[in-house]
């Protein structure tokens, strides 16, 4: 699957549904990645490639639901400074279980034209 974007005033989102894919943004812009994760289970995403040079991360959030026990929402934004392709890659796993594989994976490719 591709996403293909124009150039925009503000930053596109991604969200679980984008992985596997390739997205195409300008040199310059910004994007945002939200995923699921439970970290009161122990479950967190690691970012295992930020794709550097080509993307660059801004910020890393989280978003709890509020209910105790609750699923939350991590963010991330990237901003793409110069062309190229940048593969993202994201590890789902408890930070303990260092020797296991972990429960999901998530890959972006990102293609930064000029």
């Amino acid at each position: 699957m591709s996403f293909l974007t124009e150039r925009r005033d503000h930053p596109i989102e991604l969200d679980e549904s984008a992985d596997g894919s390739e997205v195409e943004v300008s040199a310059g812009e910004e994007f945002d990645l939200s995923l699921p994760e439970t970290p009161t289970a122990g479950f967190g995403w690691t970012l295992k490639s930020a794709g550097r040079p080509e993307c660059v991360l801004l910020e890393s959030s989280h978003a709890a639901t509020g209910k105790t026990g609750g699923a939350g929402t991590h963010h991330w934004r990237f901003r793409a400074p110069a062309s190229g392709t940048c593969p993202l890659e994201l590890e789902y796993k408890r930070s303990w279980e260092t020797s296991s594989e972990p429960a999901r994976t998530f890959t972006l490719k990102v293609r930064v034209r000029p």
